[in-house]
């Protein structure tokens, strides 16, 4: 038993700024403690949330630590000190939304079929195999919710026996949508629609913003509580398609205060053990998002009747494909598509296609740097 259950907050940029804004106006949320490499960023992070709750009379204990996550001996005593019951990995090396900040003709050349965020995977896997390093070195038993590309790089990780409990948004994005389209196309209120749901981060992507992506493998059922009410929404083809008018919102940058929710939510289930259903990426180490009941005992996959795992995981290892993983394999290593090989080598101007754990720290800082280059080539500026 801990003394105190405390979350962990592990990399505060812009998502899990919003996320500890989230946390501190919640009541009995526990002591929260956030750790970034940059000390001032950090305690004026710290501040804001404090005064921000301090308007609605909450007054959580926040305080902060200074982490070099590439230390990983030092951050395992720090982590085995703090004794987290949860730490919420928000740090990457690139957030997922930069490449869309790119003129859409620039963004073609990155984003192709077959490519997708899977081109970046060594931005993403670095970090949190560190932080997953130094929570097996620090020997607590806590749960770890990763943000960084968790479709992939929690796969990975399960690979080697560091698997996080659970990953954040993406497929889950994409529920929002399909309950208010749902609501609106029936005449239903939006409360009552309920979302049985096996997809990729490729879905999520391509349906909110496009309304296309059909193409890649998934499992969709949609209840008026509990009437299957599927079929009445027409083809799933033209609903998909449907899925930007009824619920289009900010994208990239602008969309973190719905991508921020869902590790909000994911917090939520497990600090309070809920066993709430759900919806999120790579429970136990598993390929796309899966419906799952959080708890304080973990993240359990709670399969549609009549699906085994394999059939589900099934649909999974063909959908990562159209986001740009051929494969996972069994040491861990990420096997690009023959696509985003092609890609990196074309545009960037990198010749590996395979991001493996050992390696992907230097794969990513010179994937950086022919990043870099290729945006001073054709005059782009974004931030980084």
């Amino acid at each position: 038993m801990r003394p105190v259950d405390k979350i962990m907050i592990v990399g505060c940029g812009e998502l899990c700024g919003i996320l500890l804004e989230y946390l501190c106006r919640y009541p009995n949320i526990g002591e929260i403690v956030v750790a970034d490499i940059n000390e001032d960023k950090i305690r004026r992070k710290v501040n804001s949330a404090i005064h921000g709750a301090s308007f609605l009379d909450l007054y959580p204990k926040i305080t902060y630590r200074v982490v070099d996550l590439l230390n990983v001996e030092k951050t395992a005593e720090i982590i085995r000190e703090i004794n987290p019951c949860i730490i919420v990995n928000g740090s990457t090396l690139q957030s997922w939304w930069v490449v869309n900040e790119l003129p859409p003709d620039v963004n073609a050349k990155l984003y192709r079929h077959k490519v997708g965020l899977g081109a970046w995977t060594a931005m993403h896997l670095p970090l949190v195999s560190k932080l997953m390093q130094a929570v097996t070195k620090s020997g607590i038993d806590t749960h770890v919710v990763n943000s960084a590309f968790p479709d992939v790089t929690n796969v990975s990780l399960a690979r080697v026996g560091m698997a996080p409990t659970i990953g954040i948004g993406n497929a889950c994005l994409v529920v929002p949508y399909i309950r208010k389209a749902a609501a609106e196309q029936l005449n239903i209120p939006m409360r009552n629609i309920k979302v049985e749901f096996i997809g990729h981060h490729y879905h999520c992507y391509n349906w909110a913003r496009a309304g296309k992506g059909t193409d890649a493998p998934f499992y969709l059922r949609v209840y008026d509580g509990c009437t299957d009410i599927t079929e009445r929404l027409g083809s799933m083809t033209d609903f998909v398609g449907s899925l930007p008018k009824h619920g289009a919102r900010p994208g990239g940058r602008g969309g973190q205060y719905v991508v921020a929710a869902s590790i909000f939510r994911n917090v939520l289930d497990i600090f309070f053990d809920t066993h709430a259903l759900g919806m999120s990426p790579a429970p136990k180490g598993l390929e796309g998002a899966y419906p799952v009941r959080l708890s304080r005992a973990g993240a359990e996959v709670v399969l549609p009747a009549g699906m085994t795992l394999e059939e589900a995981r099934g649909l999974m290892l063909q959908a990562q494909q159209y986001d740009g993983i051929e494969e996972i394999r069994a040491n861990g290593d990420v096997k690009l598509t023959p696509e985003a090989g092609a890609m990196l080598h074309e545009e960037l101007h990198v010749e590996w296609d395979v991001v493996t754990i050992q390696d992907s720290l230097e794969q990513a800082h010179e994937l950086r740097a022919k990043f870099l280059e290729f945006l001073k080539r054709h005059n782009v500026e974004v931030p980084m």
